[in-house]
């Protein structure tokens, strides 16, 4: 409520919970002030209003700091006490996903991840930190503020973790490495092996995590429960974990390998194949004429990306993008390549559901045009052709909204954003959303490529 004519601007903020005041305070005037805000006070139905004493004393004290007031608050009302949420406290850094960063030079190390995975029998995993309800407050209108309601998340117990029901703590019961994926929580037994993987060893199949001190060459299959740890390469090889990837010294690959990973993918450089990962991929030097996908980001901030395909969900960022010579590289970024398969078969039914439509609302709109011809068509099959119109159109209409939910929660996480630090170069593709962006100069980093206005804006 703005009051030009009384030199002052009082108003109650949108939650409820104050009530402000603007107006430059003159000493010989201040009485007179006072009588006009107790009068608009009472308007406004405020609660326990402050006297004209004590009114008057506030506004006094706040004119000896400065006597022209900006949102000055009046009045206070009692804000809501927020609950503490059900959560876990982490007895150490087990899921940081980036690197021990070298004091010297500030560069971060991609051979040396920042968690501390390993774990021996007993350790301390987790605390419990209970939920525990909030207050309500009270705005200055003497109407109650609800709290907000306390959230609970618990990790589930996984294989190798015992829950201390009277302590509330997760402790491990194996030597091992600690994993979280799809909010269960678990310690994977370590299989280390000494040697090269390849025809000698066989392929690998394990429950736990697997850590090889060698290379993973051509031919090989290693499957695991938890994470796989290369301490080489990874050569033409076939690799799937429910866990994270790290494989120190790269990968390369031909376009026959696959490599499918729960997690998150470290690596030195990443050269071919088909790669397809949940979390994160972050690379050290380069990602040259890959297919790669995933739910996370692709993060190779002083590298290469030359050739091949990233779609990612949640950003790409790279240091070089292209080559000079004009290698055609695509760059897709918001887009959740998880939800292709469910999306073309809801596509493949609403085109049988909408060719159906079409051919009886054909069949119906010709026996209209005549409609001497129903008493000869059976009136009851005509009858049924009616009812299946109504069923195939609610069906269709079904169909498109499931369409819609799919890409509302598989998006939800989208992030239309590509950071090339360095350089870009002509014949790469940038696809952000439904948005496409054919590059066809040399442009300097940094570099943003984002939707602004409905198009791929570089900046």
């Amino acid at each position: 409520m703005e009051e030009a004519q009384k030199g002052f601007n009082l108003r109650v903020t949108g939650d409820g919970v104050a009530v402000l005041l603007d107006c430059d305070i003159i000493t010989d005037e201040l009485d007179s002030l006072v009588v006009a805000l107790g009068k608009e006070l009472k308007k406004l139905d405020i609660k326990k209003p402050p006297d004209r004493k004590k009114l008057k004393e506030q506004l006094n004290h706040a004119a000896e700091e400065n006597p022209h007031l900006v949102d000055f608050v009046l009045i206070k009302g009692k804000p809501p006490v927020p609950p503490q949420h059900g959560r876990v406290d982490w007895a150490d850094d087990f899921f940081n996903t980036g690197f021990v960063i070298d004091n010297k030079t500030g560069r971060a190390d991609y051979r040396q991840k920042a968690a501390h995975e390993s774990v021996t029998k007993g350790t301390l995993l987790a605390n419990q930190i209970p939920v525990k309800d909030g207050k309500d407050g009270e705005n200055v209108f003497g109407k109650p503020i609800p709290a907000e309601k306390p959230i609970e998340y618990y990790p589930k117990v996984g294989k190798n973790v015992r829950f201390n029901l009277q302590k509330n703590t997760y402790s491990a019961e194996t030597n091992g490495r600690v994993r979280l994926v799809n909010d269960v929580l678990s310690v994977d037994e370590v299989y280390v092996i000494e040697e090269n993987v390849d025809i000698t060893t066989g392929n690998i199949s394990h429950t736990g995590a697997v850590v090889v001190n060698k290379d993973v060459l051509n031919g090989a299959k290693i499957e695991a429960v938890g994470n796989i740890e290369v301490y080489g390469i990874v050569e033409n090889a076939e690799i799937r974990t429910g866990g994270d990837l790290t494989v120190r010294g790269g990968i390369r690959q031909s376009e026959d390998h696959m490599i499918v990973v729960e997690g998150s993918i470290h690596a030195k450089f990443i050269d071919g194949g088909y790669i397809q990962a949940n979390g994160d991929i972050v690379v050290e030097s380069e990602i040259v004429n890959s297919t790669v996908k995933t739910l996370g980001s692709v993060i190779i901030p002083s590298g290469h990306i030359v050739g091949g395909e990233m779609v990612v969900l949640k950003g790409i960022y790279v240091g070089h993008a292209g080559t000079k010579s004009n290698t055609p590289t695509k760059l897709v970024t918001g887009e959740n390549f998880s939800i292709r398969n469910k999306l073309s078969l809801r596509k493949t039914k609403i085109k049988r559901v909408e060719t159906e439509l079409a051919k009886l609302k054909f069949f119906m709109n010709k026996l209209m045009t005549n409609p001497e011809s129903i008493s000869a068509y059976s009136q009851e099959e005509y009858e049924k052709k009616q009812d299946r119109v109504s069923e195939a159109e609610q069906e269709l209409q079904g169909l498109i909204e499931e369409m819609e939910a799919i890409k509302a929660e598989a998006l939800s996480d989208a992030k239309d954003l590509i950071v090339v630090e360095k350089a870009l170069y002509p014949q790469t593709t940038l696809y952000l959303g439904d948005k496409r962006l054919i590059v066809d100069e040399e442009y300097s980093g940094p570099i943003r490529a984002e939707i602004v206005k409905g198009e791929i804006k570089l900046n």
